[in-house]
Order: C-alpha cells, then structure tokens, then sequence
C-alpha cells in the first residue's frame, strides 16, 4: 500500500472507535428541515450545567464527525468551555491512545475480513469503496479491519478527504483546544475500557452488525437519502426527544443483538462515566466534560398494553455472558438522570 493509502487508512483507524454511535433512521422529515448551517444557528445546544455544592462543570453532548457544522462551537458552549480549567473526554485523542485504537481495530495475523463475511458481503463492500473513488489498494488494507471498524467506517467515506487532510473530529478538537489553553486534560475511559464494549460479541454476531450497516446504507440510499447528514441535522436541532428516536432506532434489527449492543455501547458505560465524573468534579475549579450526546437521554418508559407509560423504567443486564440475564440488572439511564441520582443539579443551558 502506498504512504498516502496508509496514512488515510491510519486515519480512518483513529477516528473508527469515537465515530460508533447508533446510526440514525429519522425519516424524510429530517432531511426536508433545511441546511445544518440553519439548525445550528437556532438550535439549543446538548449542553447542561452540573453543580454539586461548591463544585461546577458543564456537561456537552457532542457529534464524533469532522463537519464543519459540528465543529462551529456556539456561543455558550464556548463560554463555558472558556470558564473551565480541566476538560475531559470519552478518552484521551493523544497519539499514544489513537495507536492503540488502530491496533484494536486490526484483525490478528492471519485473519482477513474477505474471508469471515464471505464473497458475497465483500463485493458490497468494494462496490461501496469504489463508488467513493477509492483505489483497490484502499479495499486490500481494509481486509485488515475487524467488522466493526469497518462497519462505523462505511458511512464516513464522504469525510475522507477531511480525514486526510487531519481535520479533526468535534471531540478530539475540543481536546486539542484544551490542552493548547493550559487545562488540565483526560478520558473518562481508557482506551482498553472502550474496545472491551466490542468485544462482548461473538465473530457471527460482529459479521451480523456490519451486514446489517450495509443493509441500512442500501436502504437510505435507494430512498434518496444521506445517513451521515440525516445524524448530524438530529444532533444539530438540539431536541432531545429526536435523539432519543436516534438512539432506540439504532443498533440493527435484530432484537436480541439490539439490547446486547446498546447495553455494551451505552449502559454500562454510562454507569462508569457517571461515577467518574463525580470523580473528577472538584470545588476549586469548573470542569468541561465532552461526551457523545447519544449517552445524555434514558431510554423511554416501558409501555402498558394500553400505551400508557408503565412507571418502572427498562433494565439491561449489567454482566455479560449467558448467566447475564439472570444477575445484576440496572435501569436503562443516561448520564443527565445518572449524575442527579448522584445528587448533582444537572440544568440544560439555554
């Protein structure tokens, strides 16, 4: 493969692991609302106050994606980015911790994507990569990817060009930007916490998602529609009801591998991040935390055969395995809910 290949595929490797959220199926009204640039500047930012006592931090849901839209920080978000002496992300974006991205996405020796998904599943995939007007090389480095690095990658084909050129992701800018300005910077997750989520499935299961990623890119476009613009204009209106839509329309069709997926990828690591932003909450300073804005809403109240709201919330299984079901359960929660169950005033900015 050729340095300028390998530096894109590199590229591709170190953003694969922040850009897995669920994808969007929001329907053609989302993409009839008018232009991001429109939204952004009408729109309520996911963007929450936290105080506890004499400790104060902001909480900001944010959008993994290189966009310029997504990375035209609003006025509040920068004030109050500006006011804080510590930042934390989901994980550090340093080049110690995009390295060990990029290995975790490598399949081990010996191992080729083309070979587990099959003839058929592998042509879909070198007619999408061609169709982005990708070389051959290109498709013989991602036979390196395990499925569900490549699975979060097929959407971004458009951003490679951004991705190339090392324009960052919201996140990682954020990250930048902070540790530029002097603060004192973190993860609330190493980068080993967050490959684990993945590896709660089984080899069928991962080629299952990543078939089914292409099953929905198949789907929107012969509707005439854009995934990636149709996620970003959810995130841009700032309305958390269409995010939560986002959230519980994701993760495939599959029922079972539904709720395995969206507890590894969502509970369970809510639950950490909660605790250690209770952590890193301190009383002499204010602090900025950056998050995917997907892990801000609970999940919504189960429904009575009547459609009424039941009052006891979803749980999910907080162990994994076969004997998951039957242990430990939590309610399906997202961080907003988690940190004032902690006892902190958690207040949307507006």
């Amino acid at each position: 493969m050729t340095r300028p290949l390998r530096a894109l595929l590199l590229a591709l490797l170190a953003a694969t692991l922040l850009l897995t959220t669920a994808p969007a199926q929001q329907g053609r009204d989302a993409a009839q609302e008018g232009t991001g640039t429109v939204a952004r500047e009408t729109a309520t930012p996911f963007l929450w106050r936290v105080e506890r006592g004499t400790a104060t931090g902001y909480l900001y849901g944010t959008i993994h994606l290189p966009d310029a839209r997504a990375l035209a920080v609003p006025a509040a978000v920068e004030e109050a980015f500006g006011e804080s002496a510590a930042f934390y992300a989901e994980i550090e974006t340093t080049p110690k911790t995009e390295m060990a991205v990029q290995m975790a996405a490598l399949l081990p020796a010996g191992k080729a994507l083309d070979r587990m998904v099959g003839d058929a599943t592998w042509a879909r995939i070198r007619a999408r990569l061609s169709a982005a007007g990708l070389p051959p090389a290109f498709a013989e480095g991602m036979k390196r990817m395990k499925p569900w690095a490549l699975g979060a990658t097929l959407p971004m084909l458009r951003y490679l060009p951004d991705m190339a050129a090392g324009k960052p992701p919201l996140d990682k800018l954020l990250f930048q930007r902070a540790a530029e300005a002097g603060k004192d910077v973190g993860g609330l997750e190493t980068s080993q916490e967050q490959i684990a989520a993945f590896e709660v499935f089984s080899e069928a299961e991962h080629v299952r998602m990543l078939r089914d990623s292409l099953d929905e890119l198949d789907r929107y476009e012969a509707d005439g529609r854009d995934l990636m613009e149709e996620t970003l204009l959810a995130w841009l209106s700032g309305d958390l009801e269409r995010l939560l839509a986002l959230m519980e329309s994701g993760f495939g069709q599959d029922p079972e591998l539904k709720e395995t997926a969206a507890a590894a990828l969502l509970w369970r690591r809510n639950l950490r991040m909660a605790g250690r932003i209770d952590e890193r909450m301190r009383p002499d300073r204010t602090t900025f935390f950056a998050v995917g804005a997907l892990h801000m809403p609970d999940a919504p109240l189960d429904r009575a055969p009547d459609g009424s709201a039941a009052p006891v919330r979803p749980t999910f299984a907080v162990g994994t395995g076969p004997a998951a079901s039957e242990g430990e359960r939590a309610p399906k929660l997202g961080l907003v809910t988690l940190l004032r169950e902690r006892g902190f005033s958690v207040t949307r900015v507006r």
